[in-house]
């Protein structure tokens, strides 16, 4: 006899509270543990997004400022000012070759844009203020006698293509109708400059640590001086840690000056910037405190140390 179905869907049982409890806990504890490695991972995102910048921002830094330093001749006299914090030199802004000699406390300069090859370059335009190092090959044969004249520049202005109208400085036809430039000196010249002797444009500049007025943090910023004064100082990199005095706790931007023997160099003077050959400097960033939990207080920093040789020392 077949047996009979007695499945009565009332009798169904559901969930007991405690078992909803149970299942309520379970999915609060896998909540708050995807909570945490989420949270987690987003504190690493943060302090990873900012060592990345801060690796730019030396990147930056250590490319250009460098650069600029090795143009200069300490030897010379291009550096004016040196200090822990900061330093002002004259930086090589453009270079030519000189065409004429008018007469008169000027020379004359190829085009810019000459057809046949570029022998007047700069990136910015030499104005009345800058300086002009002309090259003087001395009445000798040989190098001993070689000197680089300076000159302070008084004026600067377009001539006509009859100035330097043909080889082997400019192109007759190609180069008629371009400007040349003179350029009015502070001073005369010897009779050993003549044309085609070589000629450089530099400038005052000066890298400095520095705190933004805006947002407190402090930089390394480029000022140079024109005619009317220094420029307003511009970041070029940062931010980096505050000033400090000494070596407790070092500033965000510190430079050393050594000799060609390696000996530092701690005066200001004009006798102690001459005998600098070598410029340590050091770059210590800050990009605030660690957002992981368990760095908490440090700060999030990175740092670059560069060893800059004068090019020009001799």
């Amino acid at each position: 006899m077949p047996r009979l179905n007695t499945f009565r869907p009332g009798t169904r049982r559901g969930l007991t509270l405690v078992e909803l409890l149970i299942v309520i806990v379970i999915l609060g504890m896998v909540g708050s543990a995807t909570f945490r490695v989420l949270n987690k991972q987003q504190q690493v995102y943060k302090d990873a997004a900012k060592q990345a910048a801060m690796q730019r921002e030396l990147r930056i830094t250590g490319s250009s400022f460098p650069q600029e330093m090795r143009s200069m001749s300490s030897a010379g006299g291009d550096i004016q000012d040196a200090s822990e914090n900061s330093i002002t030199f004259l930086a090589n802004i453009g270079s030519s070759i000189i065409c004429g000699l008018p007469g008169g406390l000027n020379i004359l300069l190829p085009p810019l844009n000459a057809a046949q090859v570029t022998l007047t370059n700069w990136y910015s335009q030499p104005v009345a203020g800058d300086q002009v190092f002309i090259y003087d090959d001395g009445p000798k044969s040989g190098s001993e006698d070689d000197v680089w004249i300076a000159r302070d520049i008084t004026s600067i202005d377009q001539r006509p293509a009859t100035d330097c109208p043909g080889a082997p400085f400019t192109d007759l036809v190609n180069d008629a109708g371009k400007f040349r430039w003179r350029i009015g000196l502070g001073g005369g010249l010897p009779a050993t400059v003549q044309p085609g002797t070589v000629v450089r444009f530099a400038r005052p500049v000066r890298y400095s640590l520095y705190q933004s007025p805006a947002s407190s943090e402090w930089y390394l910023g480029y000022e140079e001086q024109g005619p009317g004064g220094w420029s307003a100082i511009e970041p070029v990199g940062g931010p980096f840690r505050p000033y400090a005095a000494g070596d407790v706790q070092p500033s965000g931007v510190q430079l050393r000056y050594f000799d060609s023997l390696g000996v530092r160099i701690t005066g200001n003077s004009v006798i102690d910037r001459r005998g600098i050959s070598r410029v340590d400097v050091f770059l210590r960033t800050n990009a605030g405190l660690a957002a992981v939990t368990e760095r908490r207080p440090n700060q999030v920093v990175d740092s670059l140390m560069m060893r800059v040789a004068i090019r020009n020392f001799k």
